[in-house]
C-alpha cells in the first residue's frame, strides 16, 4: 500500500535529483535516493552506484547535459514527471566517436518518495526512468548498439 503523503514536498526529491544531475552533481543527486532504491529502465535495475555510473556515461556523452521538467503530477507518493533531456553528442563511447550533433528526447519519470525511518527524509525510492525510449535518437549517435548491440 502506498505511503499517503501530501503536500508539494513529495515532488522535492525529484527537482533536487534534477537539479542536481544539471549542475553536473551527482553525489547531490544520489543524496536524493533512499538506501534501498532501485532505479528501473527498460533493460535493466540499478541501485545508487549504478545510478551514479549511468550519469556518469551520459556526462561522458554529453558533457552538457540537461534535464527539464516541463509536466509533473503528483498522486500520494508517486511523482509522475516529463522530462526533456538536451546535450550535443561531443564525448565518444566505446569507440563510437562524437558526432558533434545536438539531441534532444522527451521522457517519463514515474518515481516512488518514501520517507525514510533512517532519517526521516523524504528520498526517492523507486524510479521508472527508460532514457533509451528514443531508440531512433540514440541509434543515430551509435549509443545504443554500444550498449544494446
Amino acid at each position: 500500500m502506498p505511503e499517503n503523503l501530501a503536500g508539494p514536498d513529495v515532488a522535492r526529491p525529484v527537482v533536487e535529483f534534477v537539479d542536481a544531475i544539471n549542475r553536473g552533481d551527482v553525489n547531490a543527486a544520489i543524496a536524493q535516493l533512499s538506501p534501498c532504491h532501485v532505479h528501473c529502465g527498460g533493460r535493466s535495475y540499478h541501485y545508487a552506484q549504478g545510478v551514479r555510473a549511468l550519469f556518469g556515461v551520459l556526462r561522458g556523452v554529453l558533457p552538457d547535459l540537461r534535464l527539464d521538467i516541463i509536466e509533473q503530477r503528483v498522486e500520494g507518493n508517486r511523482v509522475t514527471s516529463r522530462i526533456v533531456a538536451t546535450g550535443v553528442h561531443t564525448g565518444s563511447y566505446l569507440g563510437q566517436e562524437p558526432t558533434g550533433r545536438p539531441v534532444v528526447w522527451q521522457s517519463v519519470d514515474v518515481a516512488e518518495v518514501g520517507q525514510g525511518s533512517w532519517d526521516g527524509q523524504l528520498r526517492i525510492v523507486r524510479r521508472d526512468w527508460d532514457i533509451f525510449s528514443d531508440r531512433s535518437l540514440w541509434t543515430e549517435i551509435g549509443f545504443v548498439p554500444a550498449l544494446l548491440g
